[in-house]
C-alpha cells in the first residue's frame, strides 16, 4: 500500500457540557487534513486537503474519519496522548474496552502512534501570518477514545481512496 491511501476511523465518546460539546463538534467539522494520493493515470503523488468527517455513531460514539498517516498528529490535536481512560480500574477498563471495540470493530492504537503523539505540537503559528490553527481541546469537553479501523480501499475515477 502507499502511503495516503487508506482513511482511519477513530472511535470515540465525547462527553460534557452541551454547549461545549456542540462547539467541538463544530471545530471537529472544520478540521482539514493533508492526504498524498497517488494519481493512477500519471503515476505522481498528489496532495489535497481533506475535510475531517465527524460522524455519529452507534450507542452514543462518534466516528471521526481522517487519513491514515494523519492518525498521530490528529490524536495529539485532540488531546489525546496517552491510553489512559476513566474507568472501573485495570480490570474493568480493559474488559470494557475490549467489549467496546468489539461492537465498533476496531482495534487497539498501537503504543508508537501515541509515542509519535506526544510530539506533536497541538497548535501552529503560521510565521507570515496573523493565523494559527489551535488544539481541539475544549473546556467542559471529555474524550473517551475506544479504538481504530481502517477503511476499505480500491481504485476509483483514477485513484486509490476510501470506499464508504
Amino acid at each position: 500500500m502507499e502511503r495516503g491511501e487508506i482513511q482511519m476511523h477513530v472511535i470515540f465518546f465525547a462527553r460534557g457540557i452541551y454547549s461545549q460539546v456542540k462547539l467541538w463538534e463544530t471545530l471537529m467539522q472544520g478540521t482539514f487534513w493533508r492526504w498524498e494520493r497517488k494519481n493512477l493515470k500519471t503515476n505522481k503523488k498528489e496532495t489535497i486537503l481533506v475535510q475531517g468527517a465527524l460522524r455519529p455513531s452507534v450507542l452514543g460514539a462518534y466516528e471521526y474519519i481522517i487519513p491514515k498517516e494523519c492518525l498521530a498528529e490528529c490524536l495529539a490535536v485532540m488531546g489525546i496522548t496517552k491510553n489512559e481512560q476513566y474507568g472501573f480500574g485495570k480490570f474493568g477498563l480493559h474488559s470494557r474496552h475490549w467489549a467496546l471495540r468489539k461492537v465498533f470493530g476496531a482495534k487497539k492504537v498501537p503504543k508508537k502512534v501515541f509515542d509519535e503523539a506526544n510530539k506533536i505540537n497541538p497548535s501552529l503559528y503560521f510565521d507570515e501570518s496573523m493565523r494559527g490553527l489551535s488544539s481541539l481541546k475544549v473546556h467542559g469537553v471529555a474524550i473517551h477514545l475506544i479504538g481504530i479501523k481502517e477503511d476499505d480501499y480500491r481504485e476509483c475515477q483514477g485513484y486509490m481512496q476510501e470506499m464508504l
